[in-house]
């Protein structure tokens, strides 16, 4: 009796270790499904039923009718490995019918052209493929919808628009450091920024010209697509108070479709000089007759006006005209010269190179690339 108690006890232990070993099993277990799970909702951002239209006015078990309905939908948002082909076949959705859907969008969109990082909309209806929705754009969606049923399944494709909208912001500030700075503090995009120095082009050198204290005032579009903030639009009206000196622009289209901008007078803002030949300008040393060459070591006159970019910026024709020199000039480096209308030039030098093709006597339109900043000569 007494060995069979003690043997008896020990099986008890036993028992107690292999449940506990199980209990630990069981939580490492979870631990990877759990994992498992929170990989898998990565890749479907939502996996959510939809009601069907007779269940719209039930709030009491939305989720329990769509799942009568047998209609769900699917987010995916595309990894780089990812492929409609994949999408599709981890929706169980036959290969036949995949290449069928595929065949009927390739005039419309390539399906093997889907965006990493771009999402994928897909519906079922019991377990089979109903439709689907790819942006394909800002404004633009592709839809293919399943038409008939059994093997006589057909697929409409077709590209639609999305609902927009345009509203209209107002941003003005001061200018202490940079125009850009500037705009950024009183809230305008980049975009908006830039399209703001190009209107004022022809009479604000917004490298050499703008002074502390001169202020701005930009009013503009902003485009909703489907109530969410796209991009900003046209810019509206614009006005630059430079050195005391006040420019007003308002944007202005013809029954022909033409447009520009144009003062309170009534005049365009186009001239035929450009005041300045760089889009992303800061001033390095401005016009003087008595420079410090920083590679000669001493003082010379310097009849010109340097721009620090970047090497490899873009230099644009300040006005329309042709190439009189292209070429190597001492004290320049590589050199342009633009011969335009009522005997005006204008000079490019210390070019890194020059636009390809680009030779003495060619046409260039005032905005033309010609060269690229650098530091020869």
């Amino acid at each position: 009796m007494e060995n069979r108690y003690k043997r008896g006890k020990g099986s008890g232990f036993s028992v107690s270790v292999i449940i506990a070993v199980l209990a630990a099993a069981s939580i490492l277990f979870s631990i990877i499904f759990l994992t498992t799970l929170d990989a898998f909702s990565q890749r479907f951002l939502k996996t959510v039923p939809v009601s069907s239209a007779a269940a719209d006015t039930s709030t009491a078990a939305p989720e329990a009718e769509a799942q009568k309905s047998g209609e769900r939908s699917f987010e995916f948002r595309l990894a780089s490995d990812d492929t409609f082909y994949s999408v599709m076949t981890s929706l169980g959705v036959h290969p036949t019918e995949i290449n069928k859907i595929y065949r009927k969008a390739k005039p419309v969109f390539n399906l093997s052209k889907l965006r990493k990082g771009t999402v994928l909309k897909i519906h079922t209806v019991d377990d089979r493929f109903d439709r689907m929705q790819y942006k394909l754009g800002e404004f633009d969606v592709l839809v293919i919808t399943r038409d008939g049923s059994g093997e006589e399944d057909g697929y409409s494709v077709l590209m639609e628009e999305l609902p927009w909208e345009v509203k209209t912001s107002r941003v003005a500030g001061t200018i202490v450091n940079s125009l850009y700075s500037a705009g950024i503090k009183a809230g305008a995009d980049p975009q908006t920024i830039i399209g703001f120095s190009d209107i004022f082009a022809w009479d604000v050198d917004f490298a050499s010209d703008i002074r502390k204290g001169d202020t701005f005032g930009i009013y503009y579009e902003n485009i909703y697509v489907d109530g969410d903030f796209v991009k900003t639009g046209k810019i509206l009206g614009a006005e630059m108070l430079n050195d005391g000196r006040k420019t007003v622009a308002i944007y202005y289209e013809d029954s022909e479709g033409g447009s520009g901008y144009y003062n309170a007078e009534g005049r365009s803002l186009r001239r035929m000089l450009l005041k300045s030949p760089l889009r992303y300008r800061r001033i390095s040393s401005y016009f003087s007759r008595r420079r410090y060459h920083p590679i000669l070591k001493r003082y010379r006159p310097h009849h010109g006006i340097d721009y620090a970019a970047p090497t490899g910026t873009p230099v644009e024709a300040a006005g329309s005209g042709r190439i009189t020199f292209v070429g190597w000039k001492k004290g320049y480096g590589k050199f342009i010269v633009v011969k335009h209308k009522n005997s005006y030039s204008t000079a490019y030098g210390h070019l890194s190179r020059f636009k390809k093709g680009l030779k003495r006597g060619s046409k260039v339109d005032q905005g033309d690339v010609i060269g690229y900043v650098g530091s020869t000569g």
